[in-house]
């Protein structure tokens, strides 16, 4: 039974979760609920792209739709608004968890203001706490109050939060795809952008620019994020740090420590115990 389904089957309710083991490169194309929506990565790794002004009619249908993509690793969430057209691509073998939140005010004992805008943010231990609770099948047993309360903890949580993005890793282009693919694959490749730009069939200046128009960053600085990313596999199955960063193509660990760091605010070592053990 897919998400909106559940939705239109319960409407009365007011959460609904739902789990999904998503291959690498699955894609859940466009879609939107009429409930709000939490996405958590419990396992693996999703960039979600949504539609910021899908909830808006326009009022001119020559106007582009303005959209706007992140990354949701294991450390953080992406609340999305009710009715905000998205898209998530699996990067990773992943177990997307999502929430959904009835936004009706009639039907919560003690209404609960959701926020209108979306937010990616960082996961603090308690909110992660409060967002396992609702997979507990015994708690939608509880009674309607306790529900209600919890959730509203759960929303103020969100709300201050810190915000949290980490920079995008899967192009459009395919040239830079073709790139993405053999670094997922092998990401070790010690490849320069000019041995690329001859493996790929581009110049250098045209992959640098495509890349700074993309992800607004520097090819060097995409590569490495992709092999940051690619790593959380690894700390999954308890792969040694020292290992993880020859596998990467580091010459030390503590290269990879300081790199890691810089994109996730902890080091692996702390990121493996707060989420991945």
């Amino acid at each position: 039974m897919s998400a909106n389904q559940q939705i239109k089957k319960y409407p009365k309710h007011q959460m609904l979760t739902r789990v999904m083991q998503m291959p690498a490169g699955y894609v859940d194309d466009w879609h939107a609920h009429s409930w709000h929506q939490i996405i958590f990565p419990l396992k693996g790794l999703l960039q979600s792209k949504l539609r910021l002004n899908s909830q808006e009619k326009l009022q001119n249908r020559l106007e582009l739709v303005k959209t706007k993509s992140f990354i949701v690793p294991h450390n953080g969430i992406l609340y999305i608004p009710a009715n905000t057209a998205h898209k998530s691509v699996a990067v990773t073998n992943t177990e997307f968890m999502s929430i959904y939140l009835n936004p009706n005010e009639n039907i919560v004992s003690s209404i609960i203001n959701y926020s209108k805008n979306q937010k990616s943010c960082l996961l603090t231990p308690l909110l992660k706490a409060l967002i396992i609770q609702l997979f507990n099948e015994s708690f939608s047993q509880q009674p309607e109050s306790i529900i209600t309360n919890h959730l509203r903890v759960l929303r103020d949580q969100i709300a201050i939060a810190t915000s949290y993005e980490i920079p995008l890793l899967m192009p459009q282009d395919r040239r830079l795809l073709a790139i993405f693919t053999a670094l997922q694959q092998q990401p070790d490749l010690p490849l320069t952008l000019a041995d690329w730009a001859i493996k790929v069939g581009a110049s250098q200046r045209t992959l640098s620019r495509i890349c700074a128009k993309e992800f607004d960053q520097s090819f060097s600085l995409w590569r490495r994020n992709i092999k940051l990313v690619l790593s959380l596999q690894l700390l999954e199955k308890q792969v040694p740090i020292q290992d993880i960063a020859m596998d990467l193509g580091y010459k030390s660990d503590s290269a990879y420590i300081y790199a890691f760091k810089g994109l996730f605010t902890q080091t692996p070592s702390k990121y493996r115990k707060n989420y991945l053990l």
